[in-house]
This record gives structure tokens, sequence and C-alpha cells, in this order.
């Protein structure tokens, strides 16, 4: 694809250049010397800088960005560095405001105040709004807002630049780029192989890792919020065990001094019995109250040791799946390295191609040569025969004169004839020799020719049969992947099948935390539930893929 309005030998790269390779080819400008043919070199893929990409994500997370911009003039014969006028670099003519439903842009004033009376205002539509980056300035780009409003402006930087246009444009894709064209545009279907049919079910495994990864976080939050709440509920009840046994054994001393004064019958101690009964009463009462209380108590501590058990049940479970976690980990990873030495493969058929490609326009060249060759070999076939015949003709001739001489002995002016065509004949005979060299010298040199392009086209036809073995090696390394992905996907769905809840696993830490403190039955019985779900959608996901 050629890039419009480049005349110079100087380009600027831009948002236009992300993802993209360039081609810069050059030529002799003074072909008078002698010098020909012309000289390619390949620049890219161009990425976007870590600070703008992080820019961009920031914007498109809060689904609204804002850039302060300049209004440039009309470019004269100044050139490029003329965007601004002197004495308004630092300047801000306008805000643009991009959010997920239009595009803004409010005039400032000399205070830099908006003058909001006096806002353009665009609502995305196919082809607008649209921004057109200059290809000559790092600053300068034209926003289009409809068919006749246009801004020509100046950003602070080529970074902001780049940050308006990827904003606006990210926007409107979002609006009228559907999803299919973009999951068909980064992960293309893949060619049918001879015998089965490959399935790229690489989209529904990272789709199905992200979600479980999202599952097992928020489970793993709900887990050490039930250790938290375990450890609270065991300080507390140690607290109560303490303060009942300090009651108990307060009641226990006040109980045995009233039973040794009683015993004693001491007069010195002279209490109602009213007195004594609400006593004794309040006594019962309180100690009915512990009774319960330890009565709780001892139930809460059978369901958290009911609790701990099913924790150290489970224990076995949470190694497992850690284990699995492990192991997609592992596959996820082998199945990336695959997938960058496919596209190196495919890189390389690429090339392959090409390279077949010009082997093939060089054959045919070779051929139209040799067909030239053969056309000029037949036309000198035809001179030669041309000549032979003209030879023949003549030495008929002169036989007959001969024969008519001998026939008329007498006459002086047939000696003279005689002699006359002797030198023609002689002269003929010269003129045959020189052709006949002439010719043998041509079919020489076309030997010549026919060897060497022989070898050339058996060189080529080489090169081509080394290029079909490459290829038809990499078909059986696409093919063999593609089997082991695909036994690898069918080992991950029998064992999701055989497992009957989702692959999630914990960190070492978290599962010692886990075997250190009991987990809460509910918060076990719902993480089981939530596990259950997601089981369950990620089956009938399997089932729509």
């Amino acid at each position: 694809v050629d890039i419009p309005s480049v005349t110079t030998n100087m380009y600027q790269i831009s948002a236009d250049d992300i993802g993209t390779h360039i081609i810069v080819e050059a030529s002799p400008a003074d072909k008078d010397d002698g010098l020909t043919g012309s000289v390619v070199g390949e620049l890219g893929p161009f990425e976007l800088d870590p600070m703008t990409r992080r820019n961009l994500d920031n914007t498109l997370g809060r689904g609204h960005g804002q850039f302060a911009v300049s209004l440039a003039r009309p470019m004269d014969d100044q050139g490029p560095a003329a965007s601004a006028p002197p004495g308004r670099k630092d300047r801000k003519d306008f805000n643009i405001y991009i959010t997920a439903d239009q595009v803004r842009v409010v005039p400032l004033d000399e205070l830099g105040a908006e003058r909001t009376h006096r806002e353009a205002t665009a609502e995305y539509t196919a082809e607008y709004p649209r921004v057109i980056i200059h290809a000559l300035d790092s600053v300068r780009f034209e926003l289009t807002l409809s068919g006749q409003k246009t801004y020509t402006m100046i950003a602070e930087s080529r970074a902001a630049r780049d940050a308006i246009a990827l904003t606006l444009r990210c926007f409107h894709a979002k609006r009228f780029v559907p999803m299919s064209d973009v999951v068909e545009a980064v992960l293309p279907p893949q060619p049918q192989m001879q015998g089965h049919t490959v399935v790229d079910k690489r989209l529904d495994m990272s789709i199905m890792i992200e979600r479980l990864v999202m599952e097992l976080n928020k489970n793993m939050v709900a887990k050490e919020l039930a250790d938290k709440v375990l450890r609270n509920a065991n300080a507390e009840n140690k607290q109560l065990q303490e303060q009942l046994m300090e009651s108990i054994s307060g009641c226990t001393d006040v109980i045995v001094g009233l039973q040794m004064q009683f015993a004693d019958g001491s007069p010195s101690v002279q209490q109602d019995p009213a007195d004594l009964r609400t006593q004794l009463q309040q006594l019962e009462s309180q100690n009915d109250a512990l009774r319960r209380q330890i009565a709780d108590e001892t139930r809460t501590r059978e369901d958290l040791r009911r609790a701990r058990l099913a924790a150290e049940e489970a224990k076995p479970l949470l190694q497992q799946l850690l284990e699995e976690r492990e192991s997609l980990k592992a596959r996820l990873a082998e199945l990336a390295s695959r997938e960058s030495t496919a596209m190196r493969q495919d890189q390389a058929d690429q090339s392959h191609a090409l390279e077949l490609k010009r082997l093939r326009q060089d054959v045919e060249k070779l051929h139209n040569q040799k067909e030239r060759l053969r056309s000029q070999l037949l036309d000198k076939e035809k001179e030669k025969q041309e000549l032979q015949d003209n030879f023949f003709y003549v030495k008929g001739q002169l036989d007959k004169w001969q024969m008519r001489v001998a026939q008329d002995a007498d006459g002086d002016g047939a000696f003279k004839e005689l002699e006359r065509h002797n030198t023609t004949i002689s002269n003929a005979m010269s003129e045959r020799t020189r052709y006949a060299a002439r010719l043998e010298s041509c079919l020489r040199e076309q030997e010549k020719e026919k060897v060497y392009h022989e070898q050339q086209v058996e060189r080529l036809m080489q090169a081509h049969a080394r290029i079909l073995e490459e290829k038809d090696r990499a078909q059986r390394d696409v093919q063999r992947l593609s089997k082991m992905y695909r036994e690898s996907v069918n080992q991950l769905q029998s064992e999701a099948g055989l497992g009957g809840q989702d692959a999630f696993a914990a960190d070492q830490a978290d599962q010692t935390l886990g075997a250190s403190a009991p987990a809460d039955p509910e918060e076990v019985a719902r993480i089981r539930e939530s596990l259950k779900q997601a089981t369950d959608a990620i089956r009938a996901k399997e089932a729509e893929n």
C-alpha cells in the first residue's frame, strides 16, 4: 500500500503505522553515470510505546478523555516547522472531549476559559468523526467532525497526537466494528488438513482459564475471610471459657463459704433467710445462665471441630487442584511456545512462497527467452535453406551454360560470358561460405545459451523441490502440533468431567493457612455451590462451541 502525501525522503512515524511494516525503495538519481537497479529496506513492525499505551488504557477504562490542542494556520512555503504561529506555541485554543458516545470540541478564550456556547459536537457514525495524521509533521493532524466541519490542529507532542487518534478510533471501533471481525482478525480460521479438520480452541481455553483464575481469586478471598472469622471465633471462645471458669470458681467459693457457715452454726454471722433465699435464687439463675452458655460454647466448639475436619478432608482436593493449575499453566506456556513456533513457521512459509514466486518468474522469463532463441534459430534455418536453394539454382544455370558453350565453341563472347558467370559463381561461393560461418557461430552461441539456461532451470527445479520438501515438513509439524493440542484439550475436558467441579488452585501460603485453620462449613458449601455453577457455565459454553 503506497503512503499518500510522501514526496520527499522524510516520513514521520505515527499511530497509523502501529503493527505495520514500512518498505523503502531507493534507486540512483542520476542514471547517466551507468548506475542501475534499486535497493529495498524494511522497517517494523512498529509498536506503541509503554507510556502512551498505559495512558490509552486508562482513558478507555474511564470511558472519556480530555485533550488540549492549538489551532494551526494553513501551511505556506515555510514547511512543517511553521505549524504554530510565533508567540502562540504555549497557548491552547481548544479542548477536545472524547467519550464513548460523542466527540466535543470546545473553544477557549484568551484566559483559557471554555466558551461552551460555541462548542461543536459530533456523534459517532460510520464515517465520522475521524482523525487524519499529517505525514510530514509530528504534531499536526486534522479532526473531521462531518463533511462540512474540519479542524486543523496542533497537539502538545507526538504522543498526545497519537493518543487523540487512538482514543477516537477505539471508541469508534467499539461502536461500529463487530466483535466477530476482531476475533477473526486476531485468531484467523485455520486451514483444513487432509483427513481431518483442525479446530482452534485457543480463545475458548483463554476465556476458561481467565474465568477460572477470577473464580479462584474470589474463592481465596472468601477463604481468607472464613479463616479470619474462625480465628476470631476461637479467640472469643477461649475468652468466654476463661470468664466461665472464673464465674464458676467464684460461685463455688461463695457456696462453700455459706455451707461452712451453716455447718459451724456460728452466731457471729446473722443474715435474713429471705436474703439468703434471694441470693440462692440469683446464684441458681447465674448457674443456669452459665450452663446454657457452656452448652452454646460446646455446640460452637463441635461445629468448629466439624468445620476443621471438613477442611482437612478438602486439603487433598486443594492439593490436587493446585497441581492441575500448575499443569494448566505449563500447558498454556507450551501452547504459547508452539504458537510462536507456528508463527515463525508461517513467516518462513511466506518467505519461501515469495522465493518460490520469484523463482517461478525467473523460470517464465527464461522460458520466454528460450522461445525467442528458438524462433531466431528457425529464422536462421530458413535463411540457410534459401542460400542452399540459391546455390543449387546457380549451379544448375552454370551447368546449362557450360553445355551451351561446349556446343557453340566458335564464339568469343561465349568465353567472356563464361568467365563472368564463373566470377559470379565464385562470389556466390564466398558469400555462401561467409553466411555458413555466421550460421555456425550463431548455432554455437545458441547452443551455449541453451546449455546455460537448462542449467539455470535445473537449479530452479532443485530449489523448488527443496522448498516443497520444507513445506511438506512444515505441514507435518502443524499436523503433529494440532494432534497434540487436540489431545490436550480432550484430556482437560475429561479431567473436568471426572472431577465434577471446576479446577482452581491456591498458593502454597494459602494452602498452609487452610491446613492450620478450619474453614466455615457455610463458606465451604457456598464455595462448592459457586464452583458447581461455574462448572455448569463452562460445560454450556463448551456445548455451544
